[in-house]
């Protein structure tokens, strides 16, 4: 794992050259960390729920059983080990009531082509068997078969690279972090193509919220759709930063924990003479959630187009 973690690292940076951007010394402690998880993380099974080192016997007989190794145990424990598998999911967009499905197709029809990006997809659901509902980039790439590749493009970035094959018109872009968006452009990804940009938990651990914020903007076209989770700290320089790029949030709900914020912003067709209005976040305090049902799966009419 040190010599993967050390390969992924100076891929980050290489990728933070190409855009002239310099990580602060906690964003990158941040990222070293995030590239652990991501390596670890690689060894589940999708969507494997991993108790807290909190409680070290749960959490090692968990990733005994995961892993079948106690070396590779023993090192997740040691070294900001995972609290679960990535298999990619749009359960916090479900949170804010977005049914991603019907956005993304609502955008194709008007728009004749759609461009979907996820910040740290994980598996994306591509290692798990089909289910019956989209709710996931797998899904949407089910969903769009006759489209993919012709009017629909789907691409998640991740730390590290999990995939070594993907279905036509379906790419993964490892070694971007969410502050280090802007090197999509290099990579097949223009500024303003982007209709949906959404992350689960990528943006979450980002410590660059200006960056971020700026370089998604960036990416969006006009009425383009951003679902992400800030930490509660950083709502704060979310409620700075987000206008300047001509988000407008839409919708919000405070989760707690380790889920934090959830916002919806809209990308807006340009700012007004003189800069965009100050974005409230107060109204976030009576959206707060009772509970987070992450596990629930909300139904979708059909799969079938």
């Amino acid at each position: 794992m040190f010599i993967a973690a050390a390969r992924a690292r100076r891929s980050i940076l290489r990728n933070f050259e190409t855009i002239g951007y310099e990580p602060d010394e906690a964003t990158w402690r941040s990222i070293k960390m995030g590239v652990k998880r991501d390596l670890q993380a690689r060894k589940l099974r999708p969507n494997v729920p991993i108790p807290s080192r909190r409680n070290p016997i749960r959490y090692l007989k968990a990733m005994f059983r995961e892993t079948g190794s106690i070396y590779n145990t023993l090192v997740s424990f040691l070294h900001d080990g995972t609290w679960t598998s990535s298999g990619g999911s749009f359960r916090l967009a479900e949170q804010l009531g977005f049914d991603l499905v019907h956005e993304a197709n609502r955008r194709l029809q008007t728009d004749g082509t759609l461009r979907y990006l996820e910040v740290g997809g994980g598996w994306a659901g591509l290692k798990s068997p089909a289910s019956g509902s989209s709710r996931d980039i797998a899904g949407l790439a089910k969903y769009f078969e006759r489209d993919l590749g012709h009017s629909v493009f789907l691409h998640f970035t991740n730390l590290t690279q999990w995939h070594t094959e993907l279905p036509t018109g379906v790419f993964e872009h490892p070694y971007v972090t969410a502050a280090g968006l802007p090197v999509l452009d290099t990579q097949g990804i223009a500024s303003g193509t982007v209709s949906i940009l959404y992350s689960q938990a990528a943006a979450y651990f980002e410590t660059d919220v200006k960056s971020f914020l700026a370089a998604a903007a960036a990416l969006l076209c006009p009425g383009g759709l951003l679902i992400v989770n800030f930490r509660q700290e950083y709502i704060g320089l979310v409620s700075d930063y987000a206008p300047a790029g001509g988000l407008t949030m839409r919708k919000s709900c405070d989760l707690g924990g380790m889920n934090g914020v959830v916002v919806a912003f809209e990308k807006q067709p340009s700012l007004k003479k003189g800069g965009a209005a100050v974005l409230d976040m107060t109204s976030l305090k009576p959206l707060r959630a009772k509970q987070y049902q992450a596990e629930k799966e909300r139904p979708y009419a059909s799969n079938q187009r």
